[in-house]
């Protein structure tokens, strides 16, 4: 594991420099007094988690006094269900209208940016069958009397789909989903001409998209905070010098991430950072996938953590209009923006 003291080596001068820069505003690590405290941190095994990757590979939390723990989990629900019950103390898992449900019971409060999915680093894409994208499903135009399947009606994806509507004016009424209960059931009804796309994550439409089959990258006609970090109310109050201990290690994590991940000239190519191979056969290993599916299907992450509170507003009020959030719920009991030295970091 590399410790903070070889970021000042003279060959990463300029990288120990863009850090500071980066992470301007943000708590500043402090070497830990005596014992690590321990931290269990729930996830699922998802792109979007490589920031903590870095900040625990780094050494940012134990200069930050914690010995971290991950704890691979089997779904957002679970991650939600681990931190509500004290399993865990931070988890890490994508919005939804049950995320939302659980927030507002069991009083988690959203701290931090996971991920969001924008404009070059798409989470979610239409796989479009070769009939539809003949018939005019090659852009939002072709979404109005569309047959999309959709895993979930609940999850961030399909309020992803909806946003490109309302973003263009669209009927949504015109936009017809069909629940499949995932991606198998939906590939099975696209090979059957049941429906002329199927809502899927990144790297599972690119990989089939092939035989006439094209793609529409969600993220290319609409944004939208997709992962949170968040904790309960309780600990905020009782244990709030660890949540603080936790956001300095991974604000560090979140700004050597985009030193090494999300760099672009003018002309669009990618410039990768000093460390940007170690990282990615590092997050690669983790999520047990080839650092070239990594490569081509990276995530976008803040490089402060901050949130796009507007949208979790917007995504309040739709889930809301579709009667899966009770109207009682308000936004601002979902947050607490004290940790993150920003309020929002809008598209």
């Amino acid at each position: 594991m590399r410790r903070w003291i070889r970021a000042v080596l003279p060959d990463r001068w300029l990288e120990f420099i863009q850090v500071l820069v980066l992470c301007c505003g943000a708590l500043p690590l402090a070497a830990p007094a005596g014992e690590l405290q321990p931290l269990r941190i729930g996830v699922t095994r998802d792109a979007s988690v490589a920031p903590v990757l870095i900040a625990i590979d780094a050494g940012y939390f134990q200069l930050a006094g914690l010995d971290p723990k991950l704890l691979p989990l089997e779904s957002d629900a679970t991650v939600s269900a681990a931190v509500a019950s004290g399993k865990v103390d931070i988890g890490i898992a994508a919005l939804s209208a049950p995320f939302f449900r659980d927030a507002a019971a069991q009083r988690l409060k959203i701290i931090a940016s996971r991920s969001s999915d924008r404009t070059g680093f798409p989470m979610y894409a239409l796989l479009v069958s070769p009939k539809a994208r003949a018939a005019g499903l090659s852009g939002v135009r072709g979404l109005p009397n569309a047959t999309i399947g959709v895993a979930r009606a609940d999850s961030s994806e399909y309020y992803g789909l909806y946003s490109i509507a309302a973003r263009f004016n669209l009927d949504a009424n015109s936009i017809k989903t069909i629940l499949l209960k995932s991606p198998a059931g939906e590939l099975s009804a696209l090979s059957r001409g049941e429906i002329d796309a199927a809502v899927l994550p990144y790297a599972t439409a690119l990989a089939l998209a092939n035989k006439g089959r094209s793609l529409l990258r969600l993220s290319d006609f609409a944004q939208w905070q997709q992962g949170v970090i968040f904790v309960t109310a309780g600990n905020i109050a009782k244990r709030r010098a660890l949540i603080e201990a936790f956001m300095r290690a991974y604000q560090h994590g979140t700004a050597d991430y985009a030193l090494n991940f999300l760099n672009y000239d003018d002309g669009g190519d990618f410039i990768p950072g000093a460390h940007y191979d170690g990282y990615l056969g590092l997050v690669a290993r983790w999520l047990k996938i080839s650092p070239d599916t990594l490569a081509r299907t990276k995530t976008y992450n803040d490089r402060r953590a901050n949130l796009d509170v507007a949208d979790i507003e917007k995504q309040v009020q739709f889930w809301k209009d579709r009667d899966k959030l009770s109207k009682t719920v308000l936004p601002d009991d979902l947050l607490d923006l004290s940790f993150v030295g920003e309020e929002s970091a809008a598209p």
